[in-house]
């Protein structure tokens, strides 16, 4: 890694640490605050698969029935049941999303709603934009989902919605949580998640640490990681300090799956890859976050956020060039580059939940400033090399990558943005809620790219944009609630890389209907309907690029989880999404790529009555469907449908500690061969095989 920016960004976090360390046992030796005795805060109210609050749409906790918005929440106890290790996985429980293109693998990518990619900003941590290719990790207490514009209280993104991957926070109750996984193909992890309070002093930690080491399911290649997470809070009568880190270093192979021919994945091993041993992905990642709360009357707040994260890594792979279809041999490139991407950000936040005239206003009244910066330095790009025949794959006549491309080297993708938001859920009695707010957005966009006399810059564009938002909440009853809204997005573009000519932002406006249920019984579910356009799409008309391009999508989603009975739970989903390429000369008509019109899953878990000296057994399993998929933007290949079924066998008891767990999960129950996404017809990824996973842990 060559860049000077990582390494001030990096003497930068640790400065900042050392600062708050510090800082944090220092106020509470100067407010000599009275002795009070502090009880652990659970970091959500629901223990189930239901969650009945969230954060993520107002920035604060707030009832989901009493949001304008769709929001779907992973909760711990799915994450625990079901294993879940990675995004993919996760929103398997949400309804509307499906895999996008993944880079071979190495990045999280979904489609929500129709639109989305990777690296597009889409995903959260903790509620701060994450530069970072894997979201999901050892820290991750719960997920949620936002569906539609979120612009309003983010920024730039895609009008489809955004995941935010919440982390597990410092208690004050002292705990300690040992776990071990082993798979089938080989290898596993194990992780440590120590919490508790130091002394008397207000403050408690919270550390987590995790070494995982798995083979690749296909013909060679392995996957690892090691990460190290400590965390820090600091409750005071009126002040809460919380400061967390998080440091990953792993290693993971580049696949970019198989080929298409004749409209259909090519007839080959499903185990052989068409990349060789060098082909992977190795890096580092990093997050900073800092926060301060100070509750300044019994109805006002204010906080303080500071986030960074930054993640550098070396990219190598076997990219696939060209195929003769009627022979299967196949010519590829040596192509590589080095990355260093980062983000910065920092917020001031007013929070209320004043009465005025008996009338009662969630507010959020705030300030940001974002600096998101791209970095890829050396970018090495060979000649096509034949030789690989597919059918009959033989490695190690392709070299690493070797040959350096100036022109494509050193390009800086910076987007810095300053804005000011606000929003309001208005309670004008005990059923009716307006919503509404604003954000007013400044943002600078500068490209460069090249090296010595290769250099360009083909963008440097500063401009502003409003974004409103307005919603309506109709509450009928304890369980019914009726809601509606419109908003806006934009996500600016690229300026043209040959004529340096500047485009307006791409921008996307949403109308949504829909309701939500939280029945006494134990059971939620929402049910929303939206209509979803985006114009300024780039696009290309006799060889010139114009933004001209209008792309939308229309649909329904349903979401229910909950508890039927005792001893039965469920989790189901299913989305219908139209979408369709309203303007562009030669794609008009078609469907978006990597959209499936239909996805929908059923998971079901039972509680075995037994005797408890027995210990608690639970069954659990279901499976997800994924409808048929556009390739590309032409429509000229589709990937087929598929359902993939998982299925779990859990025992807890008080063998050891206060919980013993051991667990059974199979994955992938039935050995489906599927193919989740496409980057192209030479990119088609290819789903997991059947994989048997035993867990086992320990809390004391």
């Amino acid at each position: 890694m060559k860049s000077n920016r990582s390494s001030l960004s990096s003497r930068r976090a640790a400065l900042l640490t050392l600062c708050l360390l510090p800082a944090s046992t220092l106020l509470a030796q100067e407010l000599e605050l009275p002795s009070q005795e502090v009880l652990a805060k659970p970091t959500i109210e629901d223990d189930g698969y239901q969650a009945k609050r969230a954060s993520t749409a107002s920035k604060s906790s707030v009832a989901l029935r009493d949001e304008a918005q769709s929001v779907q929440v992973v909760t711990p106890k799915t994450i625990e049941d079901f294993q879940v290790r990675s995004l993919d996985e996760a929103m398997k429980f949400v309804s509307g999303v499906s895999q996008s293109n993944t880079l071979g693998g190495t990045q999280d990518g979904f489609v929500k709603r129709g639109f989305g990619a990777n690296a597009d900003g889409s995903i959260l941590r903790d509620g701060i934009r994450s530069s970072l290719s894997r979201n999901f990790s050892a820290t991750t207490e719960r997920v949620e989902v936002l569906k539609g514009p979120a612009s309003l209280l983010y920024g730039a993104l895609e009008p489809g919605g955004l995941i935010n991957v919440i982390s597990k926070k410092p208690q004050y109750q002292w705990g300690t949580r040992l776990d071990a996984d082993s798979s089938s193909f080989g290898g596993g992890s194990l992780a440590v998640d120590v919490t508790g309070p130091i002394a008397d002093s207000g403050l408690a930690f919270r550390l987590i640490a995790e070494r995982q080491h798995k083979d690749y399911w296909r013909n060679f290649g392995e996957e690892e990681h090691s990460l190290i997470a400590p965390s820090l809070s600091w409750e005071g009568e009126r002040l809460r300090l919380n400061l967390a880190y998080e440091y990953k270093e792993y290693s993971t192979p580049v696949d970019r799956g198989t080929v298409i021919i004749n409209g259909k994945p090519a007839k080959v091993s499903y185990n052989d890859r068409f990349g060789e041993s060098w082909s992977r992905a190795k890096g580092i990642d990093e997050l900073l976050t800092a926060t301060a709360e100070y509750q300044l009357t019994d109805q006002w707040s204010t906080r303080l956020t500071y986030g960074w994260n930054n993640e550098r890594y070396d990219y190598a792979e076997a990219r696939p060039n060209a195929l003769n279809a009627n022979t299967g041999d196949m010519s590829r490139r040596s192509d590589g580059s080095e990355h260093d991407n980062q983000t910065q950000y920092l917020a001031w936040d007013w929070i209320s939940n004043a009465s005025l005239f008996g009338q009662r206003h969630d507010l959020l009244i705030g300030a940001d400033t974002e600096r998101v910066d791209n970095f890829r330095g050396d970018t090495w790009r060979g000649a096509a090399v034949g030789g690989f025949n597919i059918y009959n794959p033989a490695y190690g006549n392709l070299a690493p990558p070797s040959t350096l491309n100036p022109a494509q080297s050193d390009r800086s993708d910076e987007l810095h943005s300053r804005s000011i938001y606000a929003k309001d859920n208005w309670h004008l009695n005990d059923q009716w809620i307006v919503v509404f707010g604003g954000r007013y957005q400044r943002f600078e966009q500068l490209v460069e790219q090249g090296r010595d006399t290769a250099y360009t810059r083909p963008t440097d564009r500063t401009d502003t944009t409003f974004l409103p938002f307005g919603g309506l909440v109709f509450q009928l009853n304890d369980q019914v609630a009726f809601y509606g809204n419109y908003s806006r997005s934009f996500v600016p573009n690229v300026s043209d890389a040959d004529t340096g000519q500047a485009f307006d932002p791409e921008e996307g406006r949403s109308y949504e209907l829909g309701v939500k249920l939280d029945l006494p019984q134990g059971i939620g579910a929402s049910l929303a309907l939206f209509d979803i356009e985006k114009e300024n799409v780039v696009v290309s008309n006799n060889n010139v690029s114009e933004a001209a391009g209008k792309v939308g999508s229309r649909g329904v989603e349903l979401d229910i989880t909950g508890r039927l009975s005792e001893r039965w739970e469920l989790l189901g989903s299913y989305a219908y999404t139209d979408t369709e390429i309203l303007n562009d000369p030669a794609n008009k008509g078609n469907e978006l790529v990597n959209a499936a019109r239909n996805i929908a899953s059923f998971y079901i878990v039972h509680h075995l009555s037994l005797p408890e000296d027995f210990g608690q057994w639970r069954l659990g399993g279901g499976a997800r469907y994924v409808g048929e998929r556009a390739g590309d933007n032409a429509n000229s290949f589709w990937l087929d449908s598929y359902t993939v079924a998982d299925a779990f066998i859990s025992w807890d008891s008080h063998l050891l500690g206060e919980k013993t767990r051991l667990q059974l999960n199979v994955r992938n129950l039935f050995d489906e061969r599927y193919y989740p996404s496409s980057g192209g017809n030479l990119r088609v990824a290819v789903g997991e095989p059947r994989e048997v996973r035993l867990s086992a842990s320990v809390e004391f």
